[in-house]
């Protein structure tokens, strides 16, 4: 997947408020269902858990998975890298990133 920045505005400014909110922080976006939609959210190495990102919903996991992709791919991650860093933060499993 290629940087999705490049071909929508609301992606380029999600991407800001996470760098921002998560500075210093290793941090991958997921598609995830919250409230019963598909959105977006982000998976911090070694934290159990996602925070979801509120306000934009999409049609299916489909779509919300080719934001997290191309978001990821925006910020230097390969599909493999932020595999780990979601496998990180499910409590009891995936591999302890960064240390």
């Amino acid at each position: 997947m290629s940087d999705i920045t490049n071909q929508h505005l609301e992606a380029a400014i999600i991407d800001q408020k996470v760098a921002g909110e998560f500075a210093g922080k290793t941090y991958a976006f997921v598609a995830v269902i919250n409230d019963g939609q598909y959105k977006l959210g982000v998976a911090v190495a070694n934290e159990q858990g996602y925070s979801a990102i509120y306000g934009k919903t999409f049609d299916g996991h489909d779509e919300a998975k080719q934001w997290a992709d191309g978001l990821n791919a925006h910020i230097g991650l390969s599909k493999d890298a932020a595999l780990d860093i979601v496998g990180s933060s499910m409590f009891g499993r995936g591999k302890r990133v960064g240390g």
